[in-house]
């Protein structure tokens, strides 16, 4: 179900527990901006055994016991961090309620996620609470085709996809992604742009597991991030 670590996460330290997605049935607050864009689908094409992973787990999150499943895997392989949905989002609220009830049963396991679900009011719910634990770390992803989130809590941070040199991030934007062919090594203005896609050379590798930057920051007050230099 979970598995440790990839390309971007980085080694072992974060498991990734991925669904299929690019559709409504698994990403229901995908946006036309977003979808050509999505790293996940791009993974699906190029990797099928991936893809099949993603098609099962979506299928086990469909049964009643999947929450002591996945706790039991948390327990089983001692699992420190987990990215959720390192493919698709919360695609209902009775599935957002089974991560809600993993996170309030794992204290000691820190969770975090992007998701555009917060786009549908009832998933929203279920999202904010997920945000207000201490071990939850929650990303509103948002683009020029969603606009800016209106209502966000405190201890959710906003994630803007860049998909045009033009596009300017709105106010209370914390973090910037860029599509591929915007990953330039160039300053600009506004909010940090996330280090692996900055254009920035750095060596080691900038991964999730060595950046933290999503995952460790404190959800007590949405602040600025800090910025990775290079070689850093």
């Amino acid at each position: 179900m979970l598995t440790p670590g990839n390309h971007k996460l980085g080694g072992r330290l974060i498991w990734g527990f991925g669904l299929p997605s690019g559709t409504p049935d698994t990403c229901p607050g995908l946006s036309s901006a977003c979808q050509p864009h999505c790293y996940a689908v791009a993974v699906e094409r190029y990797r099928p055994a991936a893809a099949a992973r993603y098609r099962a787990n979506l299928i086990r999150s469909r049964r009643r016991d999947f929450a002591r499943r996945i706790r039991a895997h948390l327990i089983a392989h001692g699992v420190r961090v987990v990215r959720v949905h390192t493919g698709g989002d919360f695609y209902s609220v009775r599935y957002a309620r089974k991560w809600l009830a993993i996170m309030l049963h794992s204290p000691r396991v820190r969770f975090y996620f992007y998701t555009r679900s917060w786009r549908v009011p009832a998933i929203k719910t279920v999202i904010d609470r997920m945000a207000a634990l201490p071990n939850c770390r929650a990303w509103y992803s948002a683009d020029v085709d969603t606009g800016a989130p209106t209502s966000v809590p405190p201890q959710v941070r906003v994630a803007w996809l860049m998909t045009e040199s033009t596009d300017v991030p709105p106010q209370g934007t914390d973090l910037v992604f860029r599509v591929r062919r915007l990953r330039r090594p160039e300053p600009a203005p506004g909010p940090c742009v996330c280090p692996a896609e900055d254009g920035v050379p750095r060596a080691p590798r900038v991964t999730c597991e060595r950046c933290g930057l999503c995952w460790r920051s404190t959800p007590a007050a949405r602040v600025s991030l800090p910025v990775i230099e290079p070689g850093s």
